[in-house]
């Protein structure tokens, strides 16, 4: 069965939009409770509609739609526990709109940026939205060809047989391949992939009589990567090629802005929205917008990332513990101490109000 990409669809403005689509495909657009923070809708049984705000050459605003079909039963089979579940996603920069047009145009999308802006995240809702399995493999530095491709193993009575690696299987049966850490692993991983990247869209595996395995018709490639330019940040990255990088579509995903990471946080952690805690939520998001403004300016001197994941767990923690405590098992004691004074001098008290006697006891 070949995946057939649907239309995309422009229009002045939203409702124009989901017009257009509806005349075209003879079909109910329907938003899901989702899609006020998601940008997607349900066209008909088996469609999703996914749509991002753009900009045209004069600068006017552009609602820009794209249909994909749902992942029909059949290809589904013994593999649904690969599909993510649905659950809250925010979606910015028309982030999953990039996604949609990544998979309908079969180019591999390599997403980079920060530890925990959600990157991994992006591509998992995205295959939540689709019902789409995802073959997720972290890379490294002791990441071998073997474990991309495969390897031959003992079958009993002298004989071999090869065992498919994660890449491989992905490739052969169809499935959204999402590449973990692409810059934490060495050239000979990146050149086994050419051949995925490049035109043939094939991997060749040559323990297996040179078997030339071509990209399932329903397989999507998808990467995540963290900046170079923060060397101490994240140890034994590598710089990727400018030869290699060219086989990509790219995204830079940043940081959410302080609005939309207040949305998050009420819409996982309801109680935050309580009057005696909305003052401390506040000044939890003044500590990660100053923790970001001295990353950006600050390239080789502050190694902390306050993501959007960081702070959704010293949250949780400061609904227990309040935000002093919290922050202490959150992140502040894994630090060093010349962080730690930078947080206590610059960071809590320049942003916060609390009583910081305690930010370095024991308890």
């Amino acid at each position: 069965m070949d995946h057939v990409p649907s239309p995309d669809f422009a229009a002045a403005d939203l409702d124009s939009l989901l017009a257009d689509v509806q005349d075209v495909t003879s079909a109910p657009v329907v938003p899901t409770k989702r899609t006020v923070a998601d940008h997607a809708y349900l066209v008909g049984d088996d469609q999703v509609l996914f749509t991002g705000s753009f900009s045209d050459q004069d600068g006017r605003n552009v609602e820009r739609g794209l249909i994909l079909n749902r992942w029909p039963a059949a290809l589904l089979t013994d593999r649904s526990d690969l599909v993510p579940p649905l659950g809250y996603y925010l979606d910015h920069d028309a982030l999953l709109y990039r996604c949609a047009l990544a998979y309908s145009l079969n180019t591999p999308l390599a997403l980079h940026g920060h530890t925990g802006v959600g990157k991994t995240e992006l591509v998992r809702y995205f295959a939540a939205c689709i019902g789409a399995p995802v073959y997720r493999m972290n890379l490294h530095g002791l990441s071998t060809t073997d474990d991309i491709i495969g390897r031959l193993l003992p079958a009993g009575h002298g004989t071999v047989t090869f065992q498919d690696g994660l890449v491989t299987t992905a490739v052969r049966q169809g499935g959204l391949l999402l590449l973990e850490e692409m810059n934490a692993t060495g050239q000979e991983v990146w050149f086994v992939l050419h051949g995925l990247l490049d035109g043939s869209r094939a991997l060749v595996v040559v323990e297996k009589d040179n078997e030339v395995v071509h990209q399932h018709p329903w397989c999507r490639i998808y990467a995540t990567f963290n900046p170079g330019e923060y060397p101490n940040l994240y140890p034994g990255t590598k710089e990727l090629s400018a030869a290699y990088l060219r086989r990509w579509a790219s995204v830079r995903m940043g940081f959410l802005d302080l609005d939309a990471e207040r949305t998050i946080l009420l819409e996982q952690l309801p109680a935050l929205g309580q009057p005696e805690h909305e003052r401390m939520l506040e000044s939890m998001l003044q500590v990660a917008g100053v923790c970001r403004k001295i990353l950006a300016e600050r390239v080789h001197a502050f190694n902390f990332v306050m993501s959007t994941g960081t702070l959704q767990s010293w949250a949780t923690l400061a609904l227990h513990l309040g935000p002093v405590s919290a922050a202490k098992m959150a992140f502040y004691d894994l630090l060093d101490d010349r962080m730690k004074a930078i947080f206590r001098e610059q960071i809590f008290a320049y942003a916060t109000t609390w009583d910081l006697a305690r930010l370095d006891a024991g308890a």
